[in-house]
């Protein structure tokens, strides 16, 4: 039997033995640890490298979570992408890192695109001390995007393919929100080139262009391992959104270009920034290239049916699926992927000249058959 003043040492032990293992990631044998008390969780899912699995949660969106990936490697981390950043999240992803016993000043940040759900807490980890990086075409994609300007243009492409202006102007400034900026925020960065590589201890990440969801998407590759960050190159809960974002005039074709490559890659482990892997990528990516070649099927048919269509009356016949009775109860956002997505596949199709596309005396665009 020990003394109280045995037991508080013991207790006192006991606690600090406690710290150094919740700070090392692993209490016990366990592989996980929640973030909250609403199922979000921190969970191990690769061995080598060490990788764990940080999942936030999605606001505004029909995705209901966001994954930030942390690799640690002795006293390196890489940590890629960010979640989106609210009270909630930041709580949360700094509790992960906490719990994981990141170091911000041996920690590394990449974000592998512009979409705030991506990048959008980068200011918060920099000013922690973590390193920054992104590849260019991504910093160009921020630069464009959070122009005054660009919300401007967004919103005349919408009228120009159909939409009447307020509602264009409502979806336009839905979308302009979502995008960060590192130099308007003053988050200092490291922007790297195709083919650079990013470190954590032995490994080195290859950074692979993947543009199509956004035109500067970056994947990172770790070809010995087979094991590659892919941010929403592809998906598995829905399809990757393609909208004209500028910079490419034919997104579409951006994507089945990338998920063409991806497939031939040889990723064997794909780490998503939306839910995980399920099943063979390479297989996923066929099934999605097949998907948006079904879409643009139906786009041929509608327009077929009724030539010189504008793209805002062409928008019901793509087969979109949403759970709302009427378009006016569909959030602006929604509606400016469904819209933007649509352009993005008569666009693919002006490109690849089976469509044609001519502006009636009001500005519009309209379609016929090429």
């Amino acid at each position: 039997m020990t003394s109280s003043a045995g037991q508080g040492a013991e207790t006192a032990a006991a606690s600090a033995e406690s710290r150094e293992e919740r700070i090392s990631g692993v209490v016990g044998d366990a592989r996980a640890f929640a973030l909250d008390s609403d199922g979000f969780a921190c969970t191990r899912v690769f061995d080598e490298p060490e990788v764990w699995r940080v999942e936030l949660l999605m606001s505004q969106t029909f995705l209901p979570s966001v994954n930030v990936f942390v690799v640690r490697d002795g006293a390196e981390t890489l940590i890629v992408d960010t979640g989106t950043p609210d009270d909630y999240n930041d709580t949360r992803l700094m509790r992960a890192l906490v719990r994981l016993g990141v170091d911000p000043a041996h920690a590394t940040l990449f974000c592998t695109h512009a979409h705030i759900d991506h990048s959008g807490q980068a200011r918060e980890l920099a000013e922690a001390g973590v390193r920054v990086t992104l590849s260019r075409a991504t910093l160009a994609d921020m630069r464009r995007f959070s122009t005054p300007t660009y919300c401007d243009y967004m919103a005349e492409r919408l009228v120009g393919e159909g939409v009447g202006a307020a509602e264009a102007e409502e979806m336009a400034n839905s979308i302009w929100a979502h995008v960060t900026d590192f130099e308007r925020d003053e988050v200092p960065c490291q922007a790297l080139a195709a083919g650079d590589v990013v470190r954590c201890g032995r490994w080195e990440f290859m950074t692979v262009p993947v543009p199509g969801h956004m035109p500067g998407q970056t994947a990172l590759w770790l070809p010995e391992r087979g094991l590659a960050f892919t941010g929403d190159v592809v998906l598995y809960a829905c399809s990757t959104c393609i909208c004209f974002w500028g910079g490419s005039d034919d997104a579409l074709g951006d994507q089945l270009s990338t998920l063409r490559h991806l497939a031939d890659m040889g990723v064997e482990h794909a780490f998503l920034g939306h839910g995980v892997q399920e099943g063979v990528l390479a297989e996923r990516c066929q099934g999605n290239i097949a998907h948006h070649e079904r879409r643009s099927a139906r786009a041929l048919a509608a327009v077929g049916e009724r030539p010189g269509s504008t793209c805002r009356e062409l928008v019901p016949a793509l087969g979109w699926h949403v759970p709302f009775e009427t378009w006016e109860k569909v959030p602006a956002l929604t509606r400016w992927f469904l819209v933007s997505e649509s352009v993005a596949h008569l666009d693919h199709l002006v490109c690849c000249g089976r469509m044609r596309r001519e502006k009636d005396d009001a500005g519009v665009n309209r379609y016929w058959l090429a």
